[in-house]
């Protein structure tokens, strides 16, 4: 009887297992290979980006309100990510920090002089950067031929969002 318990288990973990990866391939992703991920749909050319550092989440809106949304790393305790209103200042796909040991900063967009940027970064699932704003390769690469310098990146604690404004005549 035990053994017959123990066989059902052991059977039932595996099916468990096999619907909870997904099927039974488990080769990860190559860091240079692009991988898909749907973050939402921008109907024009984005106005603006909100960071919630308290979801650690950065949502870009264009003129029609809709989004592209992401997951991201902000400043770790000691080198947290300042809130406030920022345009970004410059862009370079290919940039490495003069800060930090000459680390690679992918898609950068640098909103302060001081050293402050969104880039693509690992994503630990909680504030880890230096300061900066880290974004999954998929989304930098996809947000990053769509903003202009001037664009507007608001940092912020909580999470906020634009609101429609009624003008009476």
């Amino acid at each position: 009887m035990i053994r017959k318990s123990r066989g059902k288990s052991v059977s039932t973990l595996a099916v468990a297992f096999i619907v909870v990866s997904g099927g039974l391939s488990f080769a990860e992703p190559r860091r240079n290979q692009t991988v898909t991920v749907d973050h939402g749909n921008l109907s024009g050319a984005p106005v603006m980006a909100i960071v919630s550092v308290k979801d650690q989440r950065i949502s870009l809106y264009d003129a029609n309100g809709s989004t592209l949304t992401a997951r991201v790393s902000s400043g770790s305790t000691g080198y947290e990510t300042p809130p406030g209103t920022y345009t970004i200042l410059q862009k370079n796909k290919e940039h490495y920090s003069n800060l930090y040991d000459d680390a690679a900063m992918p898609f950068m967009q640098r909103i302060t002089w001081s050293g402050v940027a969104l880039h693509e970064g690992v994503l630990p699932g909680y504030p880890a950067s230096h300061g900066c704003v880290r974004m999954p390769n998929s989304f930098a690469s996809q947000i990053f031929p769509l903003t202009k310098i001037g664009m507007r990146v608001i940092i912020a604690r909580d999470n906020v969002a634009p609101v429609d404004i009624v003008h009476r005549l």
